[in-house]
């Protein structure tokens, strides 16, 4: 079992399942230090689970907008004016159409297309969409080159079309002949001990800062879980509401209707009354 496999698997889940799914994952991690490091993936945002959804299940649309992006950057290195904007206006095309296959709020729908965006301007945002593990949306100005190591759950991973996930090796600079730097002067046993320490306090904050994330998590899950319950439940009194408010103007239609009709029968009574006396005294 390897970290890229099992985050595969997690960030192709339901969002909703996703804690319980981490953690039954690290519960099943063969060795401790895997465990730790599957705790620590971070549940993906609704718009970088909606980005990697569509990765799944649209991979030609993401390749179509993906592949823009790479023409684009070529038509502004060849200062192609006519080529940028026969593509600006397909990338247009192309994201409306990426958003129009989802289903989420508008203010997730604009994050969507603003990774999107990213990706079609910046190739290591391309990178990160491509991996189907965004964990935040991405965004960019345009300018400066998008960060998007801290928005993938297992930065390095790609995700192959068929499924499986490789990590990507940086290329190596080539060799010059450049003079061999001079060797950096040797710490001393005090100072080996205070960066030891401070590594050590590092980690132990870094772990406590992940398990209070990790334990809001999973407060947040629960509390849209009740959330969830208590709209159903004010939907069932709303409609209950409603047909009592129904059944209501119903029953006064009906109390106004035998009012009118006793009214009638007291008159009739009072009629046959007064041709019983006006019988009688002839």
């Amino acid at each position: 079992m390897e970290l890229s496999e099992v985050a595969a698997g997690l960030y192709a889940a339901d969002p909703a399942d996703f804690v319980a799914e981490r953690s039954a994952a690290a519960a099943a991690a063969d060795d401790r230090e895997l465990a730790k490091r599957i705790r620590a993936l971070r549940k993906p945002s609704a718009a970088a689970a909606a980005v990697n959804t569509l990765v799944r299940t649209r991979p030609e649309l993401v390749d179509a907008v993906l592949a823009v992006g790479d023409r684009l950057r070529d038509a502004f290195a060849d200062r192609d004016r006519d080529a940028i904007r026969d593509l600006t206006r397909e990338r247009q095309r192309l994201l409306h159409e990426a958003t129009g296959a989802l289903e989420a709020s508008p203010a997730v729908l604009r994050e969507v297309e603003e990774t999107l965006q990213a990706a079609v301007i910046d190739a290591s945002a391309a990178a990160a969409v491509r991996s189907g593990m965004l964990v935040r949306a991405l965004e960019s100005t345009g300018v400066d080159t998008v960060d998007a190591d801290e928005a993938v759950a297992v930065p390095g991973v790609v995700l192959l079309a068929e499924g499986t996930a490789e990590r990507a090796h940086p290329a190596r600079p080539a060799k010059r002949d450049e003079p061999e730097p001079e060797p950096e002067p040797r710490e001393s046993a005090a100072e080996r001990r205070e960066r030891q320490r401070r590594l050590r306090a590092a980690q132990k904050a870094l772990e406590r800062a992940r398990a209070e994330a990790d334990a809001l998590d999973d407060e947040l899950d629960e509390e849209v879980d009740r959330r969830g319950d208590l709209e159903a439940e004010r939907d069932t009194l709303e409609r209950r509401l409603r047909r009592t408010v129904d059944e209501l103007t119903e029953s006064r239609a009906a109390e106004r209707e035998l009012r009118g009709r006793i009214a009638d029968a007291q008159r009739a009574v009072r009629a046959a009354e007064k041709e019983l006396r006006s019988a009688e005294s002839e």
